[in-house]
């Protein structure tokens, strides 16, 4: 039994590097994460960055926010706006 979960805590321990480099590896203009809310009347919707742990809200178009529910991982292609940042894409 100690060594099935010697075995268990050892994986997840190498697997959490990744995930902190997600963002950084998938490019400029990307950022990953999970929903934590949409705005359709604002038309805005947050994630928490897979790669700080920091909320990060983006402005979007109704085709860019149809299907985003709290929760999912999503890979979303942003440009800066001003001070804002606009989703280009979302997956």
């Amino acid at each position: 039994m100690k060594r099935i979960l010697a075995g268990i805590i050892s994986g997840v321990m190498l697997a959490l590097p990744a995930v902190g480099l997600a963002c950084s590896a998938a490019g400029e203009g990307v950022h990953l994460g999970n929903v934590l809310g949409v705005d359709k009347a604002a038309g805005t919707f947050t994630i928490r960055d897979a790669e700080t742990g920091s909320p990060i809200t983006f402005m979007a178009d109704d085709s860019n926010l149809k299907g985003l529910d709290a929760g999912s991982g999503v890979t979303v292609e942003f440009e800066e706006a001003g001070d804002a940042l606009k989703a280009t894409g979302v997956k």
